[in-house]
């Protein structure tokens, strides 16, 4: 082997053995870096433990409790509370009703517990092509009503109904009051009917001792005595 080419192979084996020295400093290098690394690591987590060690326990305040409320219950009631029955049922009286003599025609077209609305016919007992109307409200109070009106003859009459539980319907109207020339006038006693009569009692109606006289003295009719105020209301056809 020439002189020169050993000197070459001593320069290629020292440049491999540098390179070999450079890649093993450079592992030491990295390894030392993460053996640090690790070991801050470890003092900083110890550091920690320590610091959590250090900080005083805190007892816990019991959170207040509510007192709890008494459920109150009823006691049952030794007497019953009474119920109040409604007087009538106004269902019962609604529609036409009919006196036994077969001249007198209601038509009740309204009512209830408080009020009733109807229409008064009366028809004259000798000739039935006369006739005197009227149209009335007036108040109920338990199961009757009482009310005045004047008719399309002008004659002046009072009245009352009584609604009865059982379902009669009683009327009881008279004129005190006749308007001059008047051949018909309100008049009615009796306990109503829902059956129109077949024929109307031929009576005379109008046939009384005041036949002539133009007006009733209200004083003397024994026969009704309703008890009204001063004041005078009346419900014109």
């Amino acid at each position: 082997m020439s002189k020169n080419k050993r000197k070459k192979q001593r320069l290629k084996t020292a440049l491999i053995l540098l390179i070999v020295l450079f890649i093993l400093a450079g592992l030491g290098g990295m390894m030392l870096v993460s053996h640090r690394n690790k070991v801050a690591k470890e003092q900083r987590k110890q550091a920690a433990i320590a610091a959590l060690d250090n900080i005083p326990e805190v007892t816990a305040t019991p959170a207040a409790t509510a007192t709890p409320i008494p459920t109150a219950t009823p006691t049952p009631s030794v007497t019953p509370v009474p119920t109040i029955l409604p007087a009538f049922d106004p269902e019962n009286y609604q529609g036409i009703w009919y006196s036994t003599d077969g001249l007198t025609t209601i038509n009740i077209y309204e009512i209830s517990l408080d009020s009733v609305s109807f229409t008064y016919k009366r028809v004259n007992g000798r000739n039935h092509a006369l006739t005197a109307e009227a149209d009335v409200t007036a108040e109920v109070a338990g199961n009757a009503t009482q009310f005045r009106f004047k008719d399309s003859e002008e004659n002046k009459a009072k009245g009352e109904f009584v609604f009865d539980k059982s379902g009669e319907l009683y009327v009881k109207v008279k004129t005190y009051k006749r308007a001059d020339g008047s051949k018909t006038y309100p008049k009615t006693e009796s306990i109503m009917t829902r059956e129109e009569p077949m024929e109307s009692i031929p009576a005379a109606e109008q046939e009384n001792s005041n036949e002539g006289d133009s007006s009733y003295d209200e004083s003397s009719d024994d026969v009704y005595g309703i008890p009204y105020g001063d004041e005078e209301t009346y419900y014109a056809e």
